[in-house]
């Protein structure tokens, strides 16, 4: 029997003579990435030659969904489009609602939804350097991006009482009101999210391993990413000052001082420097909202009129809603509660069971 013979070679080479590229599979990515993707790799070495890219490999049928139900219900989906940046997407979807309705939201919402959309973009960006800078091997940077995000995230979970999937968004308004003490986390909070970025910076702006793994890569020219109808950063680092928040204000941007940040080279590098601006942009945009944001309502209802911020919620809860919109009734505004010992006299009050009874006057005696 003859013996087997043995022969080594490199990646890409193939057994035969010549070289000959290899086709991989990649994916489908796990439910846990960014969304689900394939890609059909041809490598020559460690080189790729070509990709095919297939995007959306699970199709998740939240639209279908979404068919069943009142406006509110689709809200926990919004959520999980970007569940990096929640806040953004349940506002967008139920400004589009609001705008079916021919409904208005009161002042005090709007200056909410500034606030808590431009947390939630910082919290993305965050995780965007972040993750950018680990899969070039900084994992130094993202420890440093995602313990500021954890001071974000503390904020959202202040107001929203949850830090991932919020669903804080009601059409007409929000789920809660702004806790007090807030303006203060936050500035405590931009505190420690700048000094990251200003050790980010250090870190990485002028490295020189990270600077040749961005410079040149991902390359769009501006024609071409118009072309295609690519928004945000990537919009922003070919050089377009296209920003809808200016370009079709909505909620108070309009009212408040900030720029668009921008670069001119199309590459990851150049998207890498227009988000870190940004994030300087939103905490400007918050500090300046927190000092001018006004009192009243929170929420209007489907005729687009003010009612009160937390009526009904605790009847709502059980289900007994027959008739409620003719009681009186007083509730902690915020997730907080932080009014109970003022509310201990409230209309509506428990007696052991769980099942709320009405506070009814005494009558005075023939005597009084």
């Amino acid at each position: 029997m003859a013996e087997p013979t043995q022969r080594e070679f490199v990646l890409g080479e193939g057994t035969g003579g010549g070289g000959q590229n290899l086709l991989i599979g990649l994916g489908p990515s796990h439910p846990a990435m960014h969304g689900i993707i394939r890609i059909t790799a041809e490598l020559d070495g460690e080189t790729f030659v070509r990709a095919d890219v297939e995007i959306g490999y699970l199709h998740r049928a939240f639209e279908k969904d979404c068919e069943v139900g009142g406006w509110n219900n689709a809200i926990p989906y919004t959520d999980r489009l970007n569940y990096v940046s929640p806040l953004i997407n349940n506002f967008g979807y139920c400004a589009a609602v609001e705008k079916l309705l021919g409904i208005e939201v009161t002042e005090r919402c709007k200056y909410i939804r500034t606030i808590m959309a431009e947390i939630s973009r910082v919290c993305d960006h965050l995780t965007c350097v972040g993750a950018t800078a680990m899969e070039l091997g900084a994992f130094t940077a993202f420890l440093y991006m995602i313990k500021a995000r954890e001071y974000l995230w503390e904020l959202v979970e202040d107001v929203t009482g949850a830090r991932l999937t919020i669903s804080y968004g009601r059409v007409g308004g929000v789920k809660a009101d702004l806790p007090d003490g807030l303006a203060g986390k936050a500035r405590h909070a931009f505190k420690e999210t700048r000094e990251v970025l200003d050790e980010v910076h250090r870190l990485l702006t002028g490295n020189r391993i990270f600077v040749d793994r961005m410079v040149g890569v991902g390359a769009l020219t501006r024609e071409e990413t118009i072309a295609y109808a690519i928004t945000g950063p990537m919009l922003r680092a070919v050089g377009v000052p296209y920003d809808v928040r200016r370009a079709q204000p909505y909620d108070v941007y309009d009212r408040l001082e900030w720029v668009i940040p921008t670069q001119r080279d199309g590459d990851n590098y150049a998207r890498y420097l227009v988000r870190m601006a940004e994030m300087e942009q939103s905490m400007r945009i918050v500090e300046q909202a927190l000092a001018m944001i006004p009192g009243g309502p929170i929420n209007v209802d489907s005729a687009g009129r003010a009612i009160d911020p937390a009526a009904y919620v605790d009847r709502g809860k059980q289900g007994k809603t027959e008739g409620l919109l003719l009681v009186p009734i007083t509730l902690s505004p915020n997730l907080e509660g932080q009014q109970r010992a003022e509310l201990a006299g409230s209309t509506w009050a428990t007696s052991g069971s769980s099942c709320p009874r009405r506070r009814t006057p005494t009558a005075p005696s023939r005597g009084s």
